[in-house]
């Protein structure tokens, strides 16, 4: 099997996972709540780091894919 097509793979493999953890931090699964007297804290996700390693690993897939 050729290098580049290992890439490819593992590319989109990079692209389901990361929008699968965007999903998650959108719909606040798992999250850790702060709760006070007057009641919940709400936070904002962080969306950078998963959408700026979704941006790379589609150029990468971009970049190999196979022939």
């Amino acid at each position: 099997m050729d290098i580049r097509t290992v890439i490819f793979y593992v590319a989109l493999l990079a692209i389901v996972v990361t929008l699968v953890e965007l999903y998650v931090r959108m719909n606040g699964i798992g999250a850790n709540v702060q709760k006070v007297r007057s009641g919940e804290l709400p936070s904002k996700p962080r969306l950078g780091p998963p959408t700026l390693f979704l941006i790379a690993s589609i150029v990468v897939a971009v970049m190999t894919i196979p022939k």
